[in-house]
Formats: structure tokens, sequence, C-alpha cells
């Protein structure tokens, strides 16, 4: 495994764990209005604004959890790669990437659950 491939996975991972731990917080805050840029979109949370925000506040602690794993494998890799061990780094990087990705999906699950009690 070769450093530049490593890199770009890391450089993915550390935007998945930012954008997680930035939706958590604003969500939890009730910061994050209605829109068709960010946030967890499906058709019951964007039906109404009550729907939004408690899909968001309900989504924030595994949105939270989902940036602190990213933080974690990232830093993990980090160490293998100034090791310069890129076979760990990028393997540590790619087990990052999906267990932010799946925590991720739940969190929209759990908001989406939430929110269809509002379109119900």
């Amino acid at each position: 495994m070769d450093s530049t491939s490593t890199v770009s996975l890391m450089f993915g991972l550390l935007v998945l764990a930012l954008t997680a731990g930035l939706l958590a917080r604003m969500g939890a805050d009730g910061r994050l209005p209605r829109n068709s840029s960010v946030g967890l979109k499906t058709r019951h949370t964007l039906a109404s604004d009550e729907a939004w925000l408690a899909a968001h506040r309900e989504a924030s602690p595994t949105l939270k959890l989902s940036g602190i794993t990213g933080w974690l494998f990232l830093i993990s890799s980090a160490i293998f790669c100034f090791l310069q061990n890129f076979a760990a780094a990028f393997a540590l990087a790619a087990i990052g990437f999906a267990l932010v990705l799946v925590l991720m999906l739940r969190a929209a699950s759990k908001g989406n659950k939430v929110a269809k009690r509002f379109s119900a």
C-alpha cells in the first residue's frame, strides 16, 4: 500500500468525521434549519420544521459517536503513517471509514423514525 492512497482515504475519513461532528452539534442545539443541502434529508424529515428538528435531535448522539469514532481511527492511522506502516494505516482508515458510514446511516434511521411521527 502506498502513502498516496492511504492519505487520500484518511482525508475522506477526516471529512466524514468533521461532518458528523458538526451535524451532531448543530442538530442537538436546533441550529440546523431545514434545507436541501445538509442534514438528514428524507421525505419525513423534510415534511415540516418540527419533524426536521426532532429528527436531528434524535440522531445527534449517534452522529457524535460517529464523529468521535472517525477521529480515533484517523489518529491511529496517522500514527502508523508516521511509522511508515502504510498497510496498517490504510486498513485502520478503511475500517474507520466503514464504521463512520454505518453509524451515520444508523443516525439517519433513528432520525427518520422520529420524523415519521410528525407525518402520521
